[in-house]
């Protein structure tokens, strides 16, 4: 017992220092309080990717309402969202072997004083293996990496929105 004394020592001293140095993992900043709460206009409540922006906003904190209040909040407007998939690799019998994946929203936020913001179009790809002779399974592949482009999206806007506005919570 006593010999792993001086090993938790070392981890509780650099676990109290590197919280002490403000360190935050990548994607746990939060939302700006002064942007809640949050509207998100341009999707389906059933569609996916507004699925994944509520559960990543209610993540940080983040209220979202169907009708942003005239005084406070804000509104994200998605205003397109487009899916793409191209061939990257053909075999040597001339049938493709690899595919991309690529995902983008455009983007605008607009707060209570209604000057828009355009946040740029947003893009996530992934590549995959493709094997002809499980179709099912890639059918099930492309929906798990169109999932993981939807996490991917709604992390790249959080950090977008946080460096747009100078910062996180306060």
């Amino acid at each position: 017992m006593t010999r792993f004394l001086p090993r938790l020592l070392v981890v509780l001293v650099l676990t109290a220092s590197l919280a002490a140095c403000g360190f935050q993992l990548r994607g746990t900043g939060g939302w700006p309080s002064e942007l809640d709460p949050v509207e998100i206009r341009g999707l389906q409540p059933r569609d996916s990717l507004y699925q994944e922006l509520a559960r990543g906003l209610r993540a940080s904190g983040v209220e979202i309402v169907e009708r942003r209040p005239d005084d406070r909040g804000v509104t994200l407007e998605i205003a397109s969202v487009n899916d793409s998939r191209r061939a990257l690799s053909v075999s040597d019998q001339a049938r493709v072997s690899e595919y991309e994946l690529t995902r983008s929203m455009r983007v605008r936020l607009r707060p209570a004083d209604g000057e828009a913001t355009d946040l740029d179009t947003l893009r996530a790809s992934r590549t995959y293996v493709y094997d002809e002779t499980a179709v099912l399974s890639r059918s099930e592949r492309e929906e798990d990496l169109r999932a993981t482009m939807n996490r991917d999206l709604v992390a790249l806007l959080q950090r977008r929105v946080r460096a747009l506005t100078g910062g996180g919570e306060d």
